[in-house]
């Protein structure tokens, strides 16, 4: 019994060993097209949320472009806020424009947007006195929101990604497709 189980650990351990040896040192790349983003986006939202319970954010209507040569990804999308004044939904209406880098979960096979950044922001009607309030629960609202849902997902059922799930390398944009390096 103990030599079978002595022997059972060893192939386990020459199939491991021998799996990494033949993944060491291979790159993997995958090619993620703008519009794949976009329809990643496109699934999750409109996205609501309350903060400072005096205002209701909703994220909707995406927008993603891939800037040629670097390894960001920007975009924006519809805000529509709705701000309590005096017990009354005052709804305002506008768009922000942002951009971020990109992680990779390798155990989840997930990108990230990070280190989101406001480029332009703009709400019609909005009030000076509580724009404040307001951006930061719009920095809020996408902090939390690119932190939980990635905006691609690599595919278990593609043969190559699912090889995939190892460590990123590099990550930049050729044309309009988000090229990613992965390796062992």
């Amino acid at each position: 019994m103990k030599n079978r189980i002595i022997s059972i650990v060893a192939v386990l351990l020459i199939i491991l060993v021998g799996t990494y040896i033949y993944f060491s040192g291979k790159e993997y790349i995958v090619r993620i097209p703008e519009s794949q983003i976009k329809a990643a986006m496109d699934e999750k939202l409109p996205l609501t949320k309350t903060y400072l319970f005096i205002i209701d954010v909703t994220l909707q209507h995406p927008r993603v472009e891939l800037i040629d040569g670097s390894g960001r990804i920007a975009g924006g999308m519809d805000v529509e806020l709705n701000v309590r004044v005096n017990e009354n939904p005052e709804p305002l209406g506008g768009s922000i424009d942002i951009s971020g880098g990109v992680s990779y979960m390798a155990d989840e096979g997930k990108f990230f947007l990070t280190d989101p950044v406001v480029e332009n922001f703009s709400v019609q009607g909005l009030a000076e006195s509580i724009k404040p309030k307001v951006n930061k629960a719009i920095e809020k609202a996408l902090s939390e929101y690119f932190s939980k849902n990635p905006i691609y997902t690599l595919k278990k059922t593609d043969l190559k990604q699912a090889a995939a799930y190892a460590v990123l390398k590099n990550v930049s944009v050729e044309g309009k497709d988000l090229v990613v390096v992965l390796g062992i």
